[in-house]
């Protein structure tokens, strides 16, 4: 959602988590993945696009938040999550786009201090992710605040 933080650069995807049940993800990611499908080819647009597999590879270790109602088609309702939680996923990640994109959403939130930063991850990145990532979190940590 850095479209709603109104970041420079495109992101090339959009990543999407559902919010249902786990099982009616299941029974859903055939009709999905389909559409999905269909979508790129009319569009000419990469197959990935649409980032669902995100959900699948990092369910057990964050927390989602609610998000805000922010467009809604149909029944397709779309939600934003808080700045915060992206920033949380973007530090997790690492990489440079990312830190690029954590700096843009720490001057949006309030976010101003290492530690302020380490209870963001504890808010919404569960502890076996932190420790799995612990190399390319504190990079991004130094990077965004300095080193200790």
């Amino acid at each position: 959602m850095m479209l709603l933080a109104n970041a420079p650069r495109s992101t090339d995807d959009i990543d999407i988590f559902w919010l249902e049940d786990e099982e009616g993800l299941q029974q859903a990611l055939r009709a999905f993945r389909d559409g999905v499908q269909t979508v790129a080819e009319k569009n000419t647009l990469s197959l990935n696009w649409l980032n669902y597999l995100t959900q699948l590879l990092m369910y057990d270790q964050i927390k989602i938040p609610k998000g805000k109602l922010w467009r809604q088609f149909g029944l397709l309702h779309v939600y934003a999550p808080p700045k915060e939680y992206i920033l949380a996923l973007k530090i997790l990640a690492g990489r440079e786009k990312d830190i690029e994109d954590c700096k843009l959403l720490l001057q949006q939130t309030k976010v101003e201090t290492r530690q302020q930063a380490l209870r963001l991850l504890d808010r919404y990145i569960l502890p076996v992710a932190q420790k799995n990532a612990v190399e390319q979190i504190e990079n991004a940590l130094d990077e965004l605040f300095g080193k200790p």
